[in-house]
This record gives structure tokens, C-alpha cells and sequence, in this order.
């Protein structure tokens, strides 16, 4: 097991959406939540998010294979729900004073539980990119699994505002027409991105597909050598080289040519590939949510 990849980053960007579009979407209903700038919450929550998944990256009981499912998921709802909670406080403080502190304290604390599954993704997707080996194939598609999941989070809560866009009760500083340009261009940016992260996983896919047919060629025939060198799959610590040691001195290449069970791999790609099918569905979801509130109230954006 390798370490955890850093979580600051991812987030601080889903946390930086959550803040723009609870306080966007809270306008609905909330009039306090309308006077809001919402480059405050954005930032501040974007912060106090970073701190929130490092917590989470560091904190070896969450990380124990042993640990039931449940109790890991109501640990990431406490962390979440503090840290939506500072998010609130630190808001109120900034925009209102401490007389508005104990609202959005609350108020915080419920959007950071509204958002746990979100977080629990993330977390358990940067779970797994531990597993495999740093440079390697199962790696990396792992790495763009995070990201697809970090890029359906922030569709999702994209969409938080579409009750607010149904209603038309924009914040005092955004334009029903700016909140509406904000939830398309970033759920349709993150759909965006989930798809240009799967067709970089299907040649990763081309590539492992390859090594798995020129090891079923070498078992049957041990004549060829296969097309690429020097390749680590990431899982399993076997070697496969099928060369004799004529055929390798003559060859000049290096004895060790693929490193790592290709069985494991292609288990691995097919688990990310489920992984950022959701991610896919979800930004679908949360984009086609925000068009139709907007087809709806046509003339409120027009």
C-alpha cells in the first residue's frame, strides 16, 4: 500500500462549488443567504475544505482495512459537518458579525452533512489511487478516477441552486442570468472533464489489452517478444519476461519487460471504469437538472 495521494487540492475545489452554490441556492429560501457576496463562502469554504481533507488524508484509523464501512462513512459525515459548520461561522463573522454566527454555524453544519456521499467518494476513490505502484498503468487510472469524482462533485453541487433558479430569487449581487451561466458552465465543464478522463483511460485500457494478448502469444508460441518495454501495471509483484537467455543477449533489451499481474489490472481498470461511470452519470444528472429549472422559468433568464 502506498501513501494516499494529497487531498487539499480536490477539496478545496469541490468545497470552493459547495460554498458558491449552498449560499446561491439557499437565496431560495433564505433571505439572509441572498445579501451574501458569494465570493466569501466560496473562498472561505474552499480553505476550510483543503483542511477538512487532509484531515482525512492523515488520519491513520480512517485508512485501517479493518474498519467497518459504516463507521469510516459516519466519520467523514463529522468531518464534513465541522467543517460546513466552521465554513458558516467563519461567513457570518466576515459578512454579519458574531450576532449571525450561531445561524449559519447551523446552517453550515447541515450543508457540509448534505454533502457526506460527495465526500465519501472522493475519500474512498483516493483510497484506492494507494494501491498501486507511483508511474504505473493502475496508478494512473486512478488518479483520473479521483479527479472524475472530485469533477462529479462539483457538478452536483452545481445543481444545489436549482431550486433558487426555479424560484428566480437571485442573490442581491448575481443576476438570475449569472447564477444560471455559473451552474452551466461549471456542471457542463466538469462533464467535460470526466469525458476527456475517459478516453485518456481507454488507451491506457488499449495499452493493457495489448501486453494481455502478447502474453497469451508468448505462452503459446514463445517467439515474439512483446511490443513495449520497461511497463509496470502497478498490482501483483511478479515479473513476466518469456525470453531465453540467447534470445536475450541477442536482443540487447532488458530482462524484466513487464512488471505486475495483468489479471489485477484489467480488475482494476474495470473497477475505475465503474467508478467513473457513476462520476459520468451524476455531472449528466446535475447539468440536465440545472437546463430543465431553466427551460421552466425561460423568461426569467431571457
Amino acid at each position: 500500500m502506498h501513501a494516499i495521494p494529497p487531498l487539499a487540492k480536490p477539496f478545496a475545489a469541490f468545497g470552493a462549488a459547495a460554498g458558491l452554490f449552498a449560499v446561491l441556492g439557499l437565496g431560495a429560501s433564505r433571505e439572509a443567504a441572498r445579501l451574501v457576496s458569494p465570493l466569501v463562502p466560496m473562498l472561505l469554504t474552499a480553505v476550510v475544505a483543503a483542511g477538512a481533507g487532509e484531515t482525512l488524508r492523515r488520519w491513520p484509523r480512517l485508512h485501517d482495512p479493518a474498519l467497518p464501512r459504516e463507521v469510516v462513512a459516519l466519520w467523514v459525515a463529522v468531518i464534513a459537518a465541522m467543517a460546513g459548520a466552521l465554513s458558516g461561522a467563519l461567513v457570518a463573522l466576515v459578512t454579519w458579525g458574531p450576532d449571525g454566527m450561531p445561524r449559519f454555524t447551523l446552517g453550515g453544519a447541515a450543508v457540509g452533512l448534505a454533502f457526506t456521499p460527495s465526500c465519501l467518494v472522493i475519500f474512498d476513490a483516493a483510497k484506492r489511487a494507494a494501491r498501486a505502484r507511483l508511474g504505473s498503468l493502475v496508478a494512473a487510472t486512478d488518479h483520473r478516477t479521483v479527479l472524475a469524482t472530485v469533477a462529479a462533485g462539483i457538478a452536483f453541487a452545481s445543481a444545489v441552486q436549482v431550486p433558487a433558479l426555479l424560484s428566480a430569487n437571485a442573490s442581491l449581487t448575481l443576476t438570475p442570468r449569472i447564477q444560471l451561466v455559473l451552474s452551466l458552465l461549471v456542471g457542463a465543464g466538469a462533464l467535460a472533464m470526466i469525458l476527456r478522463l475517459q478516453r485518456q483511460d481507454r488507451a491506457s485500457r488499449a495499452i493493457l489489452d495489448q501486453q494481455a494478448r502478447d502474453e497469451a502469444t508468448l505462452e503459446s508460441t514463445a517467439s515474439e517478444e512483446p511490443a513495449t518495454t520497461g511497463l509496470d501495471l502497478g498490482l501483483g509483484g511478479e515479473t513476466w519476461s518469456r525470453l531465453s537467455d540467447v534470445h536475450y543477449r541477442a536482443s540487447g533489451r532488458p530482462d524484466v519487460v513487464l512488471r505486475g499481474s495483468i489479471r489485477e489490472a484489467i480488475a482494476a481498470f474495470d473497477d475505475c471504469a465503474r467508478q467513473r461511470h457513476r462520476s459520468l452519470v451524476v455531472a449528466t444528472c446535475g447539468l440536465t437538472a440545472v437546463v430543465v429549472s431553466a427551460a421552466i422559468r425561460l423568461g426569467v433568464f431571457l
